[in-house]
């Protein structure tokens, strides 16, 4: 499995994010080489050697709106593969759904899903979602009018997806909708949660070029379906497909002048749906998409002036004036529903409990991890102090008085990416040595996340598929602890579980329908989790009022490709049929039977 450099924004916290296997987003970034490379002082320099990419410099295409220069922006991506259909497939209602599988365990040994804590209740209003994005499923990457995105040009560079395939075709859920949204009903699903292409509603990204008006309609129709079958959609603006224009231009996040840009893009999604949309998110882990921008290939389009030592902070800076200037235009525009982003990371556990070195580490972790983002936005509108006390200026830009009062409450939840949480230890050189030594390898968070116990080497939980075994581990015993922790730094009146899900180990390997849909590792993931999660609103107090399993389908795992199978429903990529694992039916009977489901729901 290939490995991703990840930067110093990222932590070692992030290993999922580093090596972007979705849901993405977390391997010990503190001690990667990638995290030596924000030990260089600021300058204009090249980036460093990497496999060989070609990309002309930032700001030397020229702004031609035309088809003619649209198609000069997808040259830069070459050949596109194109869809095997190009008409939205009408499904055939009602979704059958063949019988449950057999139980998974002796009912001494698990419970069925149904009989997981049975006297106690989601609350009134409580969310059974699933979770997707634009570039991991809807393919017909050049149709109708849409222009190339980061990922669309990053997936022909050499040696960076795993399994070099590309994401032109994916689940073409672009035309296949329809019978998603129905499938998704049919097992009591009650919203999706998914991601507009910025590049499919203004082709080049900047304000003053021309909207594409079919790709306004396509996501209007895919709104309206959702809702005639019961499934409130959810919408993401940004889930790291930056339109290609935009890097070409001026260099993407690393610039300020994206700002205006997105706003406007945002400013434009929401007039047109307003009304349909209950929830909205502006980005995605914001942590993670800026973490790559100064990682091989999309470290040879950044700004002038902006290098891989400062480029994720620049881009984080950046990314959170647009998310502020996106909330004021939705509240000003007086747009219906709910606004946050989608955080990603956990707090952590000292990895010894008697070492002050550990509990220091904690907070340095939660501090450029999660309160990066979190802190500017749910406490005081600016950067946690051991951030600024370890940054210097000229690598994290200082907010203004005005540019923190417009982040601080520019949220109306907190959602969390909670795929798990794990044990935090101090480097070896120790905390106060790492913090004051630019070149030491775990600076500037001067943290390691732990993926086993201090005492006999125990994992924290259970393994995924190869992978993802950077990051992700099952750790429902964690997750309470996890939500106490976010709800007292940055406390809510409303959280989601914007997403979680494991890729089952070695699902890729199988060729066998039978085994492939029995996925026992995710089943007991999600089993395990939501129980927990039961016992965080009722005994914790929690404000939890809704849970998004990632993924409604196998997709594309970004630089993984095809490989790791989160989703619960298979997908043959020959034919594009959809099949339910067993993880669906354990979802479908856990929520049903706690008084959460569909009334499209074809379950018996």
């Amino acid at each position: 499995m290939q490995r991703l450099l990840i930067p110093a924004l990222l932590l070692a916290s992030n290993a999922r994010a580093a090596n972007l296997v979705q849901p993405i987003a977390r391997s010990l970034a503190a001690t990667t080489s990638a995290a030596a490379a924000a030990t260089q002082p600021p300058s204009a320099s090249s980036p460093a050697a990497s496999p060989a990419v070609s990309f002309p410099p930032v700001g030397s295409v020229p702004r031609d709106f035309s088809p003619q220069g649209l198609e000069e922006l997808w040259s830069l991506v070459g050949p596109v593969e194109p869809p095997p259909f190009t008409t939205t497939r009408e499904p055939q209602l009602p979704i059958p759904v063949p019988s449950a599988p057999p139980p998974l365990y002796p009912t001494w040994y698990a419970p069925e899903p149904s009989n997981i804590f049975p006297n106690l209740s989601l609350p009134e209003g409580f969310i059974f979602g699933v979770a997707t994005s634009a570039y991991q499923v809807e393919g017909a990457t050049k149709m109708e009018g849409k222009g190339p995105t980061t990922w669309d040009w990053a997936s022909r560079q050499p040696n960076f997806i795993q399994d070099n395939t590309t994401a032109d075709v994916t689940d073409l859920q672009y035309y296949l909708y329809k019978e998603d949204a129905a499938r998704a009903a049919a097992i009591g699903i009650t919203a999706h949660s998914f991601s507009i292409s910025w590049a499919r509603i203004y082709p080049f990204g900047v304000a003053g070029s021309p909207l594409n008006q079919q790709g306004i309609d396509h996501y209007s129709d895919v709104i309206d379906y959702h809702l005639s079958v019961g499934v409130d959609p959810v919408v993401t603006l940004f889930h790291w497909d930056t339109p290609l224009a935009l890097i070409a231009y001026y260099g993407g996040f690393t610039s300020p002048q994206i700002v205006d840009d997105y706003i406007n893009y945002a400013k434009t999604v929401f007039q047109a749906y307003n009304g349909r949309v209950k929830t909205w998110y502006t980005f995605n882990e914001p942590s993670v998409s800026c973490g790559w921008v100064s990682q091989y290939p999309f470290n040879v389009s950044m700004a002038p002036g902006v290098n891989s030592s400062t480029a994720p902070y620049q881009c984080a800076y950046n990314l959170l004036k647009a998310h502020a200037g996106a909330v004021k235009a939705f509240r000003e525009m007086g747009i219906s529903g709910e606004i946050a982003y989608k955080n990603n990371d956990f707090v952590g556990t000292p990895w010894r409990s008697n070492s002050t070195e550990d509990i220091e580490a904690v907070e340095r972790h939660a501090a450029f991890g999660i309160g990066l983002y979190a802190n500017p936005v749910y406490t005081n509108g600016d950067w946690p102090e051991i951030v600024k006390d370890t940054l210097p200026e000229s690598y994290l830009p200082r907010f203004t008085p005005e540019e923190s009062a417009e982040l601080k409450g520019s949220a109306d939840f907190f959602a969390i990416d909670a795929y798990a949480s794990q044990y935090i230890a101090a480097p070896a050189s120790g905390i106060s040595s790492c913090a004051a030594n630019m070149s030491d390898p775990a600076w500037p968070a001067c943290n390691s996340v732990m993926l086993y116990d201090s005492n006999a080497g125990w994992a924290v939980g259970p393994s995924p598929d190869p992978a993802s075994d950077s990051w992700l581990q099952a750790t429902p015993q964690m997750l309470r602890g996890y939500l106490k922790q976010l709800q007292e730094r940055w406390p809510t009146d409303k959280m989601y579980i914007s997403e979680f899900g494991m890729d089952e180990p070695y699902e890729s390997m199988r060729t066998e329908m039978y085994q492939i849909t029995e996925d026992s590792t995710t089943t007991n993931y999600f089993m395990t989790n939501l129980g927990e999660a039961l016992l965080a609103i009722h005994e914790d107090g929690i404000p939890l009022m809704g849970t998004f399993s990632w993924g409604m389908m196998d997709n594309a795992e970004w630089n993984y490709g095809l490989e790791p199978k989160f989703g619960i429903q298979n997908v043959n990529y020959t034919t594009l049929e959809r099949t339910y694992k067993r993880a669906a039916y354990a979802l479908s009977e856990f929520f049903a039977s706690h008084g959460i489901s569909n009334s499209n729901s074809t379950v018996v």
